[in-house]
């Protein structure tokens, strides 16, 4: 690397999801922009999160199939798991996605950068590697999108082999007889449906009234209901004081109420409390970056309190999710650039949870839309009722909703448990976006038989009037 500071339009600290499209955009619109990453572009999501883990989860989902499939008509001899092979699997989808991302970005005439990088002065970032300074770099904009990790609280002993982080779990090469894991959120529950699915006896810890707290209630409910009846023990309304290890595996003391304690013994915890800002040692604090609870304050424009500088992605707050980052990095971009900005509406950015059934949502559920002033009506519409869900067997207990304003007809929110309802979501956030009433869903042209047909039927829902049930 040269030592002379050399000059850019644009530098992106963090190669993840928010960092790499932000510079794929940004060379588009033919800004010299360098990319900054001390590991390798993709970030978290390609390489230790949601990639890695969905290729996971779609083999456990083909290893309950084929547990199926005689109800079908098809006999197998027997059925086993090859864990090497789904760990090849896995990280090939990794590597060529990767391997991807890399061409993209000298498509688009991307300077990649591999080092950390430091805000020094506004307009001025160091580079170092493993501890060293290694050179700078001068740039009109700066970027940043670090990212995020597990949160991991000091009086929990992780040791990378009983006691595991989500990054940890990715690594395991085994199917444990028994894993505890603390939170019932997202990731928690994603990881508790693959190792029940690969033969692990689950215990789920949630602090909070139920699994995916932040979903509409009736959809954890019937998710909830739906893995106990698989096995899973859950436990919600319940703490988590103390976790500890030894050669024998993980212990885990719980307090369920005032009085009530219970020690829960497992191969392995892992502790899943959510995901916290990589800000420390970016610099921040030597230019006079704000900073509120943890996240770097931005305006409509995703400016931090120092102009010229960004912020996107995780480290600006809820919710932490990869796609958010990226559309930030695109609008983040377009203000460099002197474009038109669309407005970027927290309410229409879709949520999935990739366990099976699937739940996806956007936007408000019934309490909170009630709480917001709406008067409002609902349409509910059962995957039991749809004739694809039949034909596949995944009928169960899965349905759709759609909130709606009583007065106007506006979708506010919409709600989904079921078999492949992440692949609806997207069309769920255009309706919004284009404000599209349920009447006007109720009225487009669905192909039959489809699982898509319970939006339609849903709509019609919404006004009583549903035609298959």
């Amino acid at each position: 690397m040269s030592n002379a500071t050399r000059e850019f339009d644009l530098a992106i600290i963090g190669g993840g999801p928010g960092g790499y499209v932000a510079a794929i955009k940004a060379g588009q619109l033919g800004l010299k922009t360098c990319l900054i990453e001390k590991d390798k572009v993709g970030g978290t999501c390609l390489h230790s999160g949601c990639i890695p883990t969905k290729s996971l989860l779609y083999s456990a989902y083909l290893y309950h199939l084929c547990k199926r499939s005689q109800e079908f008509g098809v006999r197998t001899g027997g059925i086993e798991l090859d864990l090497q092979q789904i760990h090849k699997k896995k990280e090939t989808a990794v590597r060529r996605l990767h391997n991807g991302v890399k061409y993209l970005l000298k498509k688009n005439k991307i300077e990649v950068i591999e080092a950390e990088g430091r805000l020094a002065v506004p307009r001025k970032v160091l580079l170092f590697k493993d501890g060293n300074e290694v050179g700078e770099i001068n740039a009109s904009n700066i970027i940043l999108a670090s990212g995020s990790a597990p949160m991991m609280p000091e009086w929990i002993p992780f040791d990378g082999r009983h006691i595991l982080t989500s990054d940890d779990i990715l690594k395991m090469e085994d199917v444990p007889s028994s894993l505890i894991i603390a939170g019932g959120g997202d990731i928690g529950i994603e990881f508790g449906y693959l190792y029940n699915t690969l033969g692990a006896a689950v215990t789920i810890i949630e602090m909070k009234e139920t699994i995916l707290p932040f979903e509409d209630r009736e959809i954890s409910a019937t998710l909830q209901k739906i893995l106990t009846k698989r096995g899973i023990k859950i436990f919600t309304e319940t703490m988590v004081k103390s976790v500890s290890a030894d050669e024998s595996g993980a212990r885990v003391e719980i307090k369920k109420n005032e009085d009530q304690m219970e020690l829960l013994r497992a191969d392995k915890i892992l502790v899943s409390l959510g995901r916290g800002p990589l800000i420390g040692g970016i610099g921040l604090e030597k230019i006079g970056i704000e900073v509120d609870r943890g996240f770097v304050k931005v305006n409509e424009e995703f400016v931090t309190t120092q102009p010229g500088i960004y912020a996107i992605g995780d480290i600006t707050g809820p919710p932490l999710l990869a796609h958010k980052a990226s559309q930030e990095g695109i609008l983040a971009v377009l203000h460099i650039a002197g474009k038109e900005l669309p407005p970027l509406k927290l309410n229409h950015i879709p949520r999935v949870n990739y366990s099976h059934p699937q739940v996806a949502s956007i936007g408000l559920t019934t309490e909170e839309a009630e709480k917001k002033g709406y008067e409002v009506k609902t349409g509910k519409f059962p995957f039991s009722a749809n004739s694809k869900a039949v034909i596949s067997g995944d009928d169960d207990g899965g349905f759709i909703k759609i909130v709606a304003d009583k007065k106007y007809g506006e979708i506010l929110g919409v709600h989904m448990i079921g078999p492949e309802v992440s692949e609806f979501i997207g069309g769920l956030s255009l309706a919004m976006s284009l404000e599209a009433t349920a009447l006007d869903i109720s009225n487009a042209i669905f192909p039959h038989p489809t699982l898509s047909e319970v939006i339609k039927e849903a709509a019609h829902a919404v006004e009583g009037q549903a035609i298959h049930i």
